[in-house]
């Protein structure tokens, strides 16, 4: 088992093995700029006036549970908007494996009747968004006070079928956007907007997922909101036997009969399906929310290798950490650090050590005061691959020392 201490800041148990208890709350949010909206009977009010924007959000906390208290770190807001006459609950399995793995989600409940405006549902959730990000610093109200200085901001918009389109309405020329996801995005057009004419303002590395079997909103609806894009680095992924509803529990009534004809029916089952999806968006989201290098080196080689569960992939730019320089020690191991200079995640490969060799990783700052340390085991190849969550770090440069039985390598680093 690995020893992680982090002398600067504390790690739960949960944070070393990326898994936290999920937390849970309702809240009202209040647009002054607009009118309208849904409001949840019983959530959090936030003050104010103007457009009701209620949202459900589900994040990492120290107890699963209602109202409990975010645990402790810093923590990047996905936004996850629903598909037409769906409800927020239709994606529990989505919700709740990002907030276990670190992520503050946010589900807006607007917009769920026969009508919905599309150009409101896409503001909602920028709006949504804007507002759990300001939740770093606020007071009040107390429930709302517990995640001062935990909200990290960076910040994703997503969904499925209508709420993937409008993700898109809510994310051109949105300065606060660092990524953008979709599943199955269906074209949004009413109240005078296009979800696809508004790529064209959208320039923050995108990820859209669709199904093979989707009658819905099938591959060319997909293509034309990829063309659309004016992101540099951006992907679309084609999952085999993934249905329109797939995406989320896939048990929604509205979105089963609106798929229509059996060549549009699930073939698999609703886990299978999550895996195949989460496989490629989770380390998506912890390349740019969570700036972990490995995750995005991690995201290319999947979407770069064949793979029996893919039927179609276009790739422009890339999300893997620019190659580090091999620094190469005289009993022949060699060392990778990258990036250099580093934000937030330090990745670090070591290779031709001794079979299960341990090695030791020590920081210090300017001054001479070590503050981090860590100690890990080789595999039986010899290999060491260790990704350095350094967030709460301050700006400056450090001193890298790693050590193994027989070497020590020393190395100046910056964070900025």
């Amino acid at each position: 088992m690995r020893n992680v201490l982090a002398l600067l800041f504390v790690f739960s148990t949960a944070m070393v093995f990326g898994q936290f208890p999920v937390g849970h709350m309702s809240v009202n949010l209040k647009d002054a700029s607009r009118t309208g909206g849904y409001a949840i009977s019983g959530g959090i009010a936030m003050p104010g006036s103007g457009r009701d924007v209620g949202v459900e959000m589900y994040y990492p906390a120290l107890a699963a549970g209602d109202g409990a208290t975010p645990a402790n770190g810093q923590f990047s807001v996905v936004v996850f908007g629903h598909g037409f006459l769906m409800t927020w609950d239709s994606y529990d399995n989505i919700y709740n494996d990002l907030a276990a793995k670190g992520y503050i989600v946010v589900l807006p409940r607007t917009e769920g009747g026969i009508s919905p405006s599309h150009l409101d549902f896409g503001q909602d959730m920028a709006f949504a968004a804007s507002q759990v990000l300001s939740f770093n610093t606020l007071n009040t109200p107390a429930a709302i006070a517990s995640f001062n200085g935990k909200v990290k901001q960076k910040m994703a918009l997503g969904g499925h079928s209508m709420g993937a389109g409008c993700s898109f309405v809510g994310a051109a020329n949105n300065a606060q956007m660092t990524c953008l996801f979709n599943m199955a995005a269906a074209t949004s057009n009413t109240s005078g907007v296009s979800s696809i004419a508004s790529g064209a303002s959208i320039h923050v590395p995108s990820l859209l997922l669709s199904g093979e079997r989707d009658c819905v909103a099938d591959t060319t609806v997909q293509n034309d909101h990829y063309n659309g894009l004016a992101s540099l680095i951006k992907f679309h992924v084609i999952l085999k036997d993934i249905t329109h509803c797939d995406f989320g529990t896939g048990s929604n009534l509205s979105c089963t009969f609106g798929q229509g004809t059996s060549g549009c029916s699930n073939t698999i089952s609703n886990s299978i399906a999550f895996d195949r999806y989460m496989n490629y968006l989770v380390p998506f989201l912890n390349a740019e929310l969570k700036e972990d290098c490995l995750e995005g080196q991690r995201f290319m080689d999947s979407i770069n290798s064949p793979s029996m569960v893919r039927v179609g992939a276009k790739i422009n730019g890339s999300i893997a950490c620019s190659p580090a320089a091999t620094t190469l020690l005289e009993k022949g191991t060699s060392i990778n650090i990258f990036p250099s200079p580093f934000n937030e995640q330090l990745s670090i490969q070591l290779n031709g050590l001794q079979p299960n060799e341990l090695v030791e990783i020590c920081m210090y700052d300017v001054y001479g005061k070590r503050v981090y340390k860590e100690s890990d085991s080789a595999t039986s190849s010899g290999a060491l691959t260790r990704s350095l969550a350094l967030e709460n770090l301050a700006k400056g440069m450090y001193l890298l020392s790693i050590k193994t039985s027989s070497e020590k390598h020393a190395e100046k680093i910056v964070k900025y």
